[in-house]
């Protein structure tokens, strides 16, 4: 078994019934279903040697908090992609409110800590663990990178916050964030590849750091997470506070993108995560912000070019 799956399943011995473990037949990988009494949601951990990757999403009916030393010699990264995450480490009884999309770097162990979770709202996050091998890779290959330096530098234990670089990175957080929980050894392939794909990102000598605008990483954040309700350039120009030319204009610039048409492959890609899944195409439709069944069709049909 795996030491991360191992650690991870010690956690949440430590914050009780909140999460409730699933029974995966899969090697080296772990489901856990958020306790329904408490919300909603799941966890999902598969280590494939290189990495471990990590990614949950919930939903909490009334504020939780959850306390758990975190495992000794860990270097990680996570991904807070929906949600404001409220963390305080009890060791240097620092607290962090960390307002997504956001990275967090950490190393060594940071002692206990406590989540605390907001009631009725959207959480996502991905995690991405490795050990001393892969600090070897960085050595070789990346050690000029900004990220790399953070684990490269002295072994102290040690947390830092950094923006999500650029646009890439950020699209394909989401699309391993929202893969479907694996069924099959055919799905942790697509995990796996998902994975390294978005650490090659982050690790990319060539992007850009802070490329992307605020009002444009919030944007794209509500038109990731809301994509079911009706959202307009106006409603959504006054949230991310900026005008709706200033808007559509950068928006297209640094996605390459209309807002609508991203607000459409969003929509696309869930419906066709959902219909895999087998939902029926009246509740898919639905799901993702159609009021008629004939016109999601005829939209799904014009967008894959088949059927749904």
């Amino acid at each position: 078994m795996s030491i991360y799956i191992d650690s991870h399943k010690a956690v949440l011995k430590q914050v009780g019934d909140i999460f409730l473990d699933m029974y995966s037949p899969l090697p080296n990988h772990h489901l856990n279903q958020f306790n329904p009494s408490d919300g909603d949601g799941y966890s999902e951990i598969y280590d494939f040697g290189k990495l471990c990757v990590g990614k949950g999403k919930y939903w909490v009916d009334r504020p939780l908090k959850m306390s758990a030393e975190s495992p000794s010699n860990a270097f990680g990264i996570t991904m807070l992609l929906s949600g404001t995450h409220h963390i305080k480490n009890h060791r240097s009884n620092h607290e962090y409110q960390i307002r997504s999309p956001m990275i967090i770097l950490r190393k060594g162990s940071l002692g206990l800590q406590t989540i605390y979770l907001q009631e009725h709202k959207k959480m996502a996050l991905i995690t991405l663990d490795f050990n001393e091998t892969f600090l070897e890779i960085m050595q070789t290959s990346f050690q000029h990178h900004d990220l790399a330096k953070f684990f490269l530098a002295d072994p102290n234990p040690a947390l830092k916050t950094i923006n999500i670089p650029n646009k890439n990175v950020h699209h394909q957080a989401h699309y391993l964030l929202n893969l479907p929980p694996a069924q099959s050894s055919i799905d942790l392939l697509h995990l796996e590849g998902a994975a390294l794909e978005l650490m090659s990102l982050l690790l990319d000598q060539h992007s850009k750091s802070n490329q992307i605008p605020a009002p444009i990483h919030k944007s794209i954040m509500i038109l990731e997470s809301e994509f079911e309700q009706k959202i307009t350039i106006r409603t959504l120009a006054k949230r991310v506070g900026i005008n709706e030319c200033g808007l559509k204009r950068l928006f297209k610039e640094y996605t390459g993108k209309t807002i609508g048409h991203y607000l459409l492959e969003t929509r696309m890609k869930h419906a066709q995560i959902l219909l895999k899944d087998g939902v029926s195409v009246e509740n898919v439709a639905n799901q993702v912000g159609y009021s008629s069944v004939q016109y999601f069709k005829q939209i799904f049909e014009q967008h894959f070019g088949y059927s749904c």
